[in-house]
């Protein structure tokens, strides 16, 4: 194996350029002077990671179980501000992993990162190389601070960097501004200051104060140009004789409760000139990460608005020290309030005291005499709808992939028996925008209009694009909960401007790519000419497979000559891909190792070793697809090419035909023998297993424990009618049923009508037992699955909840534009949507290894866990569903407000 060649980023040097200037024991270093000071490592050399490895590089992780907020600490850098928003961010699960499109470490120090450009809309691509600035003396990084084996911080930082054109220029900047750069959602801020309104004859008492809320500017970071998205002044934009921008303290906080419900994001800062100095534990010219507000009935004091903020200097950061502190007597007396907020006492550290975590809670009241700026971060935030019908959309077209022959390639459309190519295929397929394809209501509406995708995530029974391998790979990807929904970075919704982003990756490179493309799809009489159909609100196939075309640079290289799988499997995940083949003369299968071709879907190069020590037992593969389906691999399927092996009218199967595996198991038949168990799905829903354990067997009900374990649900139709059957299998004659595409078999039946397996997963890279693994990576996998469920479930609760108050809190600020005072109004749904909102439970425990082993023994117990039925044993590792804090069902809040706000059209904080 050959040396990997180590990449250095030409446009980002590591020298002095790339700081400007530093500061070190009280002196100021500029140009050639900083490198007396300051010189350059590589991430596996720093004395942190050898320390966390052991002296091994291989062991650096960019993400270790997930990313919390404890995983960041400030360094020497005026970076709060920064740090506070990855600790905003960090309290969403994934919300970080999805702006590295280098997805792990990297032995040749090469990342790629996403980060939000607002004057174009659309998120640019950033690379870096891994050479941090670090002390000479002691060699610990300048700035962030690694914690444990993660590398995502450091890296993060320095993408800012580059973005902005210095590490310098991190040195004090505004929350607001980098949460809209790292997430690309609607961003706006309130300030509460007394030169602003009405604030001014308000006097001392903040609480008659409002809150003004102003908008950023349409900025993007430049080397030239330092100040200008980073400073206040030039930042924000606001009108304070305004009446209407100008919001209570009550509406505030309950905005705070509000949208911290629905899962966005809210940040904080304190006012000052110097972050070294605090008051009462807060310190100045400092940024925050608001975790969680919460009203709270208390015995003997009334209502309190309280509210939890983090300081990203983190574990052993200053804290509050105020009420409600960790320090403070009032946990004590009051337990009912700890109760309903979820509140846990420090640790007791070596020497009696509290341990910091950098969290705090404090009063509302205390609140505002500190934090004069309170940044959301909407996730949700554009109202497409309004936007569209007032107008001012501009349709974005491709000019890299425009609508003719031209991206059709060596596309042949036979129309009448006469075959249409190159210019002549202008004449018969023309290209219609997702809308027009797409009846309104396949499209699921929510609160903001039109939705990609239906609620509860993407199943792969969501897919009917015909048997080709980009379908089989969507239908393996879909299986994971989240997944594909990973990758549309540009959002959720339908975008009336037609322009989207998705992460792909080049096979060959391994490079992602996430150039902005067009919905226009090449169509014949208004239906997609690649036959691929929306089924029920899935809308967002079609926008995937125009993605890959344009990777390609031709449809025809996707939809006519094919696409295999493995090429599939690795341009939509960028991880490492290989096949195992069934060898007959030695009865086993022969382990693959590919290598792909440029913008060549179709083609790939196998090699293996001739020898026996690239063989694997037909147990072995029956282990290793348990073992890597719950270590989050994708696995897909390959039937026999010759007819006479798979005897379709009698199997079902269709020969050559590539079916997604979505689950691999071993359960006790009540005879007492073991059955090993595989779940398959055809992507073109026409090609099912007829025999033993097949959909329309009647061995599950013969044997219902069997049904029970492997979740089985038969998915009954009307009775006769196209796509569905009946018959067949063991036991006899069958209930008819509707045909989805997916059916259960035996392994043993999978042996005879399978040749080629293959397999996706980063953990399968130079694993010569790949059906083996250690406990850890086991239960981790585990927790991420059972995390990955969660989420979706807490999204599709978020939503719902997002949607049941939408109209409401838009009528209501309606009415506030022409007069009305219905302060009160948002109050109530705000107290509403909190005493509703989905709980947001702590990262799940470890499961207990006596657990794990009962569901991943290397017998083969292990599950893909994904969708469906196809439900994982890891169940039993669930994190509980207990949130934490529990708020009042009815709080008593009283509100009384005479502001006139009008309704927001990018986001409807109030």
């Amino acid at each position: 194996m050959g040396k990997t060649s180590v990449f250095q980023d030409p446009d980002f040097r590591p020298n002095e350029n790339a700081l400007y200037e530093i500061k070190y024991n009280g002196a100021t270093y500029q140009g050639r002077d900083i490198g007396r000071v300051v010189e350059w490592r590589r991430l596996k050399d720093l004395p942190a990671f050898h320390r966390a490895t052991g002296g091994r590089g291989s062991g650096i992780r960019l993400f270790e179980d997930g990313v919390r907020a404890t995983d960041i600490n400030q360094g020497s850098l005026g970076d709060c501000w920064l740090l506070s928003s990855l600790a905003c961010l960090a309290t969403r699960s994934g919300a970080v992993e999805k702006l590295f499109l280098t997805p792990e470490y990297s032995e040749e120090g090469r990342y790629q990162l996403r980060l939000w450009d607002k004057q174009n809309r659309r998120f640019q691509e950033i690379v870096i190389d891994d050479n941090i600035p670090v002390w000479r003396q002691g060699g610990q990084p300048c700035f962030a601070q690694p914690i444990g084996n993660e590398a995502w911080v450091l890296l993060l930082e320095k993408a800012m960097a580059k973005y902005v054109g210095n590490y310098c220029y991190l040195d004090g900047g505004m929350t607001s501004w980098a949460l809209e750069t790292l997430t690309g959602h609607y961003t706006c801020v309130f300030l509460l200051e007394q030169k602003f309104g009405p604030n001014r004859d308000a006097g001392p008492d903040l609480q008659n104060w409002r809150w003004l809320r102003a908008e950023l500017a349409n900025k993007t970071a430049t080397s030239s140009s330092r100040a200008a998205p980073l400073n206040r002044n030039t930042l924000y934009m606001y009108n304070d004789s305004d009446p209407t921008k100008f919001y209570s303290q009550e509406e505030v906080f309950m905005a705070v409760v509000y949208h911290l419900a629905i899962g966005n994001l809210v940040a904080t800062a304190t006012v000052g000139t110097d972050d070294d100095t605090e008051v009462d534990g807060v310190v100045r010219a400092h940024a925050y990460t608001v975790m969680a507000a919460r009203p709270v009935n208390s015995e003997g004091r009334g209502q309190l608005l309280m509210v939890q903020v983090r300081n990203p200097h983190g574990s052993g950061g200053i804290e509050w020290t105020g009420d409600w502190s960790d320090r403070s007597a009032l946990w004590d007396k009051h337990p009912e309030v700890g109760e309903a907020v979820g509140y846990s006492p420090p640790v007791s550290g070596a020497g009696g005291g509290g341990v910091t975590d950098g969290c705090f809670w404090m009063e509302w009241r205390d609140f505002i005499q500190h934090y004069k700026e309170l940044t959301f971060c909407c996730a949700n935030g554009f109202d497409y709808i309004e936007d569209e019908a007032a107008g001012w959309v501009e349709v974005f077209n491709d000019p890299s992939f425009p609508h003719d022959h031209r991206s059709l390639g060596d596309y042949k459309f036979i129309l009448n028996g006469q075959p249409h190519t190159g210019a002549q295929l202008d004449e018969v397929v023309k290209w219609l925008r997702l809308k027009e394809i797409a009846a309104p209501e396949q499209f699921r509406t929510g609160a903001r209009g039109l939705k990609l995708f239906a609620g509860g995530g993407t199943h792969p029974d969501d897919i009917d694009g015909g048997s080709t391998g980009l379908m089989t790979a969507l239908a393996c990807l879909a299986n994971k909960p989240g997944a594909v929904e990973e990758l549309f970075i540009s959002g959720k919704e339908y975008r009336p401007d037609g322009s989207y982003q998705v992460r792909l990756y080049e096979p060959k490179s391994g490079n992602a790519s996430i150039a902005p493309f067009d919905d226009w799809i090449p169509c014949y009489n208004s239906s997609p000419i690649t036959k691929t159909k929306i089924l029920g609100s899935e809308v967002w196939v079609l926008l995937l497979e125009k993605a890959v075309a344009r990777l390609v640079e031709s449809y025809s290289k996707v939809s006519m000559w094919g696409v295999q799988v493995s090429w599939a499997l690795a341009c939509l995940t960028g991880q490492y891909t290989c096949m195992l083949m069934w060898e007959e003369p030695k009865k086993k299968w022969r382990r693959l190792e590919l290598q792909y071709l440029e913008k060549q879907p179709a083609q790939y190069r196998a090699e293996y070793a001739a020898d026996d020590q690239s063989l694997v037992s037909g147990d072995d593969v029956f282990r290793t697809l348990t073992t890597q389906l719950l270590l989050g691999c994708l696995v897909a399927a390959e039937t026999a090419k010759e007819e006479q092996v798979v005897a379709s009218d009698l199997t079902g199967l269709a020969k050559g035909r590539n079916y997604s595996v979505l689950d691999a198991r071993s359960v006790r038949h009540p005879d007492g023998r073991t059955l090993r168990m595989v779940k398959l799905r055809d992507p073109a829903r026409q090609n099912e297993w007829k025999g033993d354990w097949s959909d329309s067997s009647n061995n599950w009900e013969r044997f219902p424990t069997v049904a029970e374990a492997l979740e089985f649900r038969r998915d009954m139709g009307n009775g006769g009618g196209e796509g569905q059957e009946g018959g067949g299998g063991e036991g006899g004659e069958a209930t008819t049923r509707r045909r989805d595409g997916s059916f259960w078999m035996t392994f043993e039946d999978f042996l005879v009508y399978f040749r080629l397996i293959t397999l996706c997963g980063n953990s399968l890279r130079g694993n010569l037992k790949p059906w083996v693994a250690s406990q850890p990576d086991l239960d981790a996998a585990a927790r991420r699955q059972a995390e990955a469920r969660r989420q979706q479930a807490l999204r599709a609760e978020q939503e719902a909840l997002e949607d049941s108050q939408h109209t409401e809190l838009r009528k209501r600020a309606a009415e506030r534009t022409r007069g009305v005072a219905t302060g009160m109004v948002f109050a109530q749904a705000a107290i509403t949507a909190a005493a509703n909102a989905p709980r947001r439970p702590p990262p799940p425990p470890p499961p207990s290894t006596a657990a794990s082993r009962s569901a991943l023994a290397a017998a083969g117990s292990a599950s893909a866990g994904s969708g469906g039925a196809a439900a994982a044993p890891s169940s039993e590792m669930l994190a509980s569903a207990s949130a934490g804090p529990a708020v009042p069902a009815k709080p008593t809040v009283e509100v009384v407000s005479e502001s006139k706000s009008g309704p927001c059209k990018s986001c409807s904080i109030m």
